[in-house]
């Protein structure tokens, strides 16, 4: 630790992921999103083992699942964005998005939340709209959050920067996130290390043990 005006700052990364200030974030491990990533089986053998050493650590993880609104509750924006998106004229050419409870928006194997982890079903690519994440942080005295998941480029991306504007520290854990290309996985990742650190789940694990 680092002592400054009478504060203790968090320097390396033992003092960053301890388990007393950690929460492990899963972003979006579900079927028709972390299903279509690059590295899609890499996720599955590299990520289990890291929410285990959690799991024994006594860090509290926290299960992401996006949950869109449909396209008739849809802000305009958004609906442009999507008619852009797939080359369409009109937004009644959209294609439908993912249902709950469908076979895409279910979490892919083996990512299953065990009783204690909490879920939470979100409209956006942030956890920071529209749900009770910070409550959760600030009731439990948490200030790190370590994230995994898809996509790099989307979601994970887009919640690292405003976790770190927010006051968190972030970590990304490197063979634990992907999206659907390599090229956007790592320059994504490149971008994301002015706002966190950038680690292999090897490097946390250690830790957590």
């Amino acid at each position: 630790m680092l002592e400054f005006e009478g504060r203790q700052i968090p320097n390396e990364l033992k003092e960053i992921a301890a388990p007393k200030r950690s929460a492990l974030l899963v972003w979006d491990m579900q079927n028709d999103q972390a299903g279509g990533a690059f590295n899609k089986d890499a996720l599955i053998r590299s990520a289990p083992p890291l929410i285990e050493a959690a799991a024994k650590a006594g860090i509290k993880t926290i299960y992401t699942r996006q949950t869109p609104f449909l396209w008739k509750e849809e802000a305009a924006v958004w609906i442009r964005r999507g008619m852009k998106d797939q080359k369409v004229d009109h937004p009644s050419q959209l294609k439908p998005r993912r249902l709950r409870g469908s076979p895409g928006w279910n979490l892919m194997e083996p990512f299953r939340p065990r009783a204690e982890d909490m879920i939470i079903d979100k409209r956006r690519p942030t956890l920071f709209i529209g749900n009770e994440f910070e409550t959760i942080m600030s009731n439990l005295g948490l200030t790190t959050i370590v994230m995994i998941g898809c996509t790099t480029d989307g979601g994970v991306e887009a919640t690292v920067r405003e976790g770190f504007n927010r006051n968190y520290f972030m970590v990304v854990v490197r063979d634990c996130v992907g999206t659907y290309t390599e090229v956007g996985h790592n320059a994504a990742l490149k971008r994301m290390e002015r706002f966190a650190e950038i680690v292999d789940s090897k490097e946390l694990i250690e830790i957590w043990r």
